[in-house]
């Protein structure tokens, strides 16, 4: 993976054993122009990220998180496919019984219920699919770890996994996490070959052999 600015000089560069690079911009108007182009849909971006010669699309394959303190586990994204997953599996040959007998129990129940009180409704099973008793019984997804570390990890990987995203932007993520616990993050990244932009407002000092870029107030590159 590679990110480019039309504005910088430099590149960043992730690779198979390095899933961690920072872009720190000191200038309050440079960062939010930048911080803009990540998250503006569909507007002329003055940035890309490449993996393997072609453009990732910023809208579908870019995950910007503001708040890592606050992750939304169950964003409509992951939801939806969470469910589409769902229907899918119900319908194999391991489930497909099953899923079938449970369906006919319930139309059987309401269609007692609707007897019971002398409606004139008719039940039919047509469009009754596994994704409305997930919805009905509010599925969701949940980290179950109170080690920051581990929700963060959890929240990359389960957006990996049911959303595709490609990059993962984390604004000011060193001012909440210690030298200790990034250094588990990293070490969690590469286990689950996930990359992750860290874009900070402040320069914390080199982290271990991840590539950075630097723009000062003054907007100088270093």
């Amino acid at each position: 993976m590679i990110f480019k600015h039309q504005d910088f000089e430099g590149s960043l560069t992730w690779t198979d054993s390095q899933h961690l690079c920072e872009l720190v911009i000191e200038n309050p108007l440079t960062l939010r122009n930048v911080l803009q182009s990540l998250i503006t849909t569909g507007a002329q971006n003055q940035l890309s990220f490449t993996l393997d010669g072609e453009a990732l699309n910023l809208e579908k394959d870019l995950d910007v998180i503001i708040n890592p303190t606050k992750l939304e586990f169950n964003n409509r994204r992951a939801i939806t496919t969470l469910l589409k997953l769902l229907v899918k599996t119900s319908v194999s040959e391991e489930f497909y019984l099953e899923t079938s007998k449970i369906k006919t129990k319930i139309l059987q129940y309401l269609d007692q219920m609707i007897d019971a009180e002398d409606f004139i409704f008719e039940v039919t099973g047509d469009d009754f699919s596994i994704d409305s008793i997930a919805k009905a019984v509010n599925i969701h997804i949940a980290s179950d770890d109170d080690d920051f570390v581990e929700i963060l990890t959890d929240y990359l990987a389960m957006m990996v996994e049911l959303v595709g995203i490609k990059m993962f932007v984390f604004l000011n993520l060193r001012a909440l996490i210690s030298q200790d616990e990034l250094q588990r993050l990293h070490h969690n990244l590469k286990n689950h070959q996930i990359d992750v932009l860290l874009l900070e407002s402040h320069d914390y000092g080199k982290f271990e052999d991840a590539p950075r870029i630097i723009i000062d107030k003054d907007n100088c590159e270093i």
